[in-house]
């Protein structure tokens, strides 16, 4: 167990310490004496003129015992003072002086109260006494002479109690000396944790500042090194920019970016920035054995604070006027790529704990060492696809003008042949009707019958011929519409009285929907039929017998909506659909079946005959339908939940046409591009 008086000393110790934050104890003093220092040189000319003014006053009010002596004494401390409070404000003193010259001035002013209280034996003198410990416990800072002339106070009070005649007055002067040096002690250490305090965050302050300040340069260096190794590519632009910029930011003499040579026995500098270096400046060259060689060989970082003093520096290897040196691994993962070479021309210019953010800044210029290479490799490679690309594109040039000519040929060819069936199909049709009408007259069944066959033969060679040059014309673009106002339901029952003997015996039911309020639409009566024709009859082929067809129509909104009478919106167009109980299609056919000569399923499974179940043909009804509407800026599209011939879940044909045709010289709030997101 402890003492009771060690437990007042630990106790008093633990009064006076303070979280020093890991700032060294030294550090703290001097930074205290640098403190003391600055405001010495106002105490001691505030006691010169506190001695000037008592000289004065024992001249002319006091007139005490010996007071021409105590105002000479007076008088010479101040002149004292006054010379040393000049020398310190001339700066010519050391810091470490702080505290003894406080002492010295202390001590000048308890000589003179002493010698005051000693010429007069005034017990009343002891009260300067009192006023002194309390001074003594604000201008010093150490416990140690704090507690010094404490002493001397209390000496000097006996003092005056021994030689002073005896009085009354000494018991309570004695309690207000007492009560002056507890009151003193109070005030000292509370002045004294706080100023100690107060330096010692001083001090952290200014430390955490400066790290701020080189965290702030480490974060603006690698933010605009990063900004240039992302906007710039090419090694030989990027390098020597990313050392100069290092160079202006850090203020160093020499920044070099040393990569292994062509020989690999040494290193040279890529790029590299000096005070007095330009483009022509020959590259520094470093062997193995030096300072960078090492970092070479060892992948580590190396401080050198004073490069003369280090057993590897070779002259060769700095600027002349190199002090200190700060070498960087360039390294990613386990291969090292060369060295980063910071030099100073101060001594200890680099910390050791700023080397963590020096290597972040290397690594991110072996990065862009990375990047500059992958960008050659990547530029090289698309300058040979560019050549492969350029050979290739002129190889699909010359085959797609081979195939424009071919394809050209094959429409010629189609729409000569066509013109050409024509003729013959003419006359065969004239000379059949004729056979046809003989063979009535004569009432002769076996040439009627013969005469018939013919007759529709022919009708369905002319009507494939037809079709042919529907084609023909659609991919040429020279589809020949005459534009007028037609009613499509009336237009649709035309078709379907046209049609009906051509599904005769298919027991289908097919119906028209009253379609109440549809608007004329400007088209082409004979498009049209051939339209609505090859729609429905593509709905007969693939229903069933005793299915159902049905053509339904609406007006169709600006908003993108078909109007079910709500008014709502704009009436732009008309949408028509033809609707049936068929064996569907397929989603992922559902546009293939709008192109040239595509079938579903097998084509040699097809029955023959236009309008038998699944009954074959030449492909090219929905080809020719999608044309006349696109050919009236309309847009067509099919509906269909799948192909099954057992469930038959139907199809459903959409054709959406504008009310009327737009024309070049026309202007219009509707466009053909939004009429066909309709």
């Amino acid at each position: 167990m402890k003492s009771s008086s060690g437990s007042k000393r630990y106790y008093l110790s633990d009064l006076l310490s303070l979280d020093s934050y890991g700032i060294p104890a030294d550090q703290v003093q001097v930074a205290i004496n640098h403190s003391l220092m600055k405001y010495l040189p106002f105490m001691y000319g505030m006691v010169g003129f506190f001695f000037v003014a008592y000289a004065g006053l024992q001249l002319t009010v006091l007139r005490e015992n010996q007071a021409e002596l105590m105002a000479a004494v007076a008088l010479g401390s101040a002149v004292l003072m006054f010379a040393i409070a000049y020398i310190l404000r001339q700066g010519g003193l050391p810091d470490t002086w702080a505290e003894p010259l406080t002492a010295f001035g202390a001590a000048l002013v308890l000589a003179s109260i002493v010698l005051r209280a000693q010429l007069t034996m005034n017990p009343n003198q002891a009260a300067n006494l009192a006023l002194f410990l309390f001074a003594i416990a604000i201008i010093f800072i150490s416990p140690f002479w704090y507690g010094l002339f404490s002493l001397l106070t209390l000496a000097a009070l006996l003092l005056a109690i021994y030689t002073f005649p005896p009085s009354a007055d000494w018991p309570y002067f004695v309690v207000v000396t007492l009560a002056a040096m507890a009151t003193g002690l109070l005030a000292h250490v509370v002045r004294v944790r706080a100023y100690r305090h107060t330096v010692i965050l001083r001090i952290v302050e200014r430390d955490q500042r400066q790290a701020l300040q080189m965290l702030t340069l480490q974060l603006h260096t690698a933010v605009a090194v990063g900004q240039r190794i992302t906007s710039i590519l090419d090694q030989e632009t990027l390098m020597p920019q990313v050392a100069e910029l290092i160079r202006q930011q850090y203020q160093v003499c020499y920044v070099g970016l040393l990569l292994p040579d062509e020989n690999g026995a040494g290193l040279m500098a890529v790029a590299q920035s000096g005070a007095n270096m330009d483009a022509q400046t020959t590259p520094m060259k470093v062997g193995p054995s030096g300072l960078a060689g090492w970092v070479m060989q060892h992948g580590c970082a190396l401080r050198v604070d004073n490069v003369l003093q280090h057993n590897r520096f070779k002259p060769e290897e700095a600027t002349p006027r190199t002090q200190s040196q700060l070498l960087l691994p360039l390294k990613i993962g386990d291969q090292m790529w060369g060295v980063l070479d910071l030099q100073s021309n101060r001594s200890a210019a680099f910390a050791e704990e700023e080397i963590p953010a020096y290597q972040l800044l290397a690594d991110q210029v072996v990065i862009a060492l990375e990047n500059a290479r992958l960008y050659g490799e990547v530029k090289q490679f698309n300058q040979e696809l560019e050549q492969k690309v350029a050979e290739r594109t002129q190889d699909l040039l010359a085959a797609y003008a081979r195939l424009e000519r071919l394809d050209k040929t094959k429409a010629d060819f189609i729409t000569i042949a066509s013109h050409e069936l024509r003729t013959p199909l003419t006359i065969v049709n004239f000379n059949s009707q004729m056979i046809l009408e003989e063979a009535r007259s004569e009432q002769h069944s076996d040439y009627l019958k013969w005469a018939e066959g013919i007759y529709r033969g022919v009708q369905r060679m002319e009507e494939v011929v037809e079709n042919i040059l529907d084609v023909a014309k659609i991919d040429s673009r020279s589809l020949d519409l005459f534009m007028s106002p037609l009613n499509m339901r009336f237009l649709v029952q035309q078709v379907i009285r046209r049609l009906e003997r051509e599904w005769a015996g298919r027991q289908l039911v097919i119906t028209v929907a009253d379609m109440p309020g549809l608007p004329d639409v400007e088209a082409d009566a004979e498009a049209m039929e051939k339209l609505f024709t090859h729609l429905l009859m593509n709905a007969v082929k693939y229903t069933p017998d005793g299915g159902f067809i049905r053509v339904d129509g609406r007006a169709y909104t600006s908003s993108g909506n078909g109007a079910s009478g709500n008014g709502s919106g704009e009436v732009t167009g008309v949408e028509i659909i033809v609707s049936d109980t068929g064996i569907g299609i397929a989603p992922e056919v559902q546009e293939l079946v709008f192109e040239k000569f595509f079938q579903t399923g097998k084509v040699n499974q097809h029955s023959s005959g236009k309008t038998t179940f699944k009954g074959g043909g030449s492909g090219i009804g929905l080809a020719i339908a999608r044309g006349i509407v696109e050919a009236h800026n309309g847009r067509i599209w099919v509906e269909s939940a799948g192909f099954d011939e057992t469930e038959c879940p139907g199809s459903a044909f959409h054709v959406v046409l504008p009310l009327r045709q737009f024309y070049p010289s026309e202007t219009s709030e509707l466009s053909i591009g939004e009429l066909q997101t309709m």
